[in-house]
């Protein structure tokens, strides 16, 4: 009776943390050459990758396309290039969560009207599950993640920066 209790718990333990992986094999595009252009080719835009990766420690990010209203779409008749840094849950400096272009210009997606930071922390997890660019000390957005790599980068960085180096350096 013991031994089953136990293969129930343990059985419970493994879906939990399979859950709790939150789509790191998820299929993820390559990020749209137009957007890393866009975002490499952007003083302001470089300085704010800068930042984030010196100062919040993302290596990583999700290169996609946001609607006005934040919803992902696969298209940029659609939607606005946007890069979004992963993680876990909302940065405590909501504006570094993330930057869509608008009219030319780079914007913090906490700041688009009408969409609600607990929108912004959804678009970081979604992030976390399967990032498809390298962010450089520089700022500048790098090569690829495939996804493989990439859910292995995300479960590194949760560990420190040194891990993550290491990983992504495999």
């Amino acid at each position: 009776m013991i031994a089953v209790g136990a293969a129930v718990v343990l059985i419970a333990i493994v879906a939990v943390v399979a859950l709790a992986g939150g789509g790191g094999d998820e299929k993820r595009a390559e990020a749209p050459p137009e957007c890393v252009r866009a975002w490499n080719s952007d003083p302001a835009a470089v300085a704010f990758g800068r930042h984030n990766y010196n100062g919040h420690g993302y290596e990583g990010a999700l290169v996609t396309y946001l609607t006005d209203e934040a919803e992902e779409v696969d298209s940029p008749e659609l939607g606005r290039c946007a890069v979004i840094f992963p993680a876990q849950a909302l940065d405590p400096e909501p504006i570094a969560a993330g930057e869509v272009l608008r009219a030319g210009t780079w914007t913090p997606i906490s700041e688009l009207a009408g969409v609600e930071l607990t929108r912004v922390g959804e678009l970081q997890v979604l992030a976390a599950g399967a990032p498809n660019m390298r962010l450089g000390s520089t700022g500048r957005a790098g090569r690829a993640l495939s996804p493989l790599s990439s859910s292995r980068t995300f479960a590194a960085t949760v560990r420190g920066k040194r891990a993550v180096r290491r990983v992504v350096g495999a």
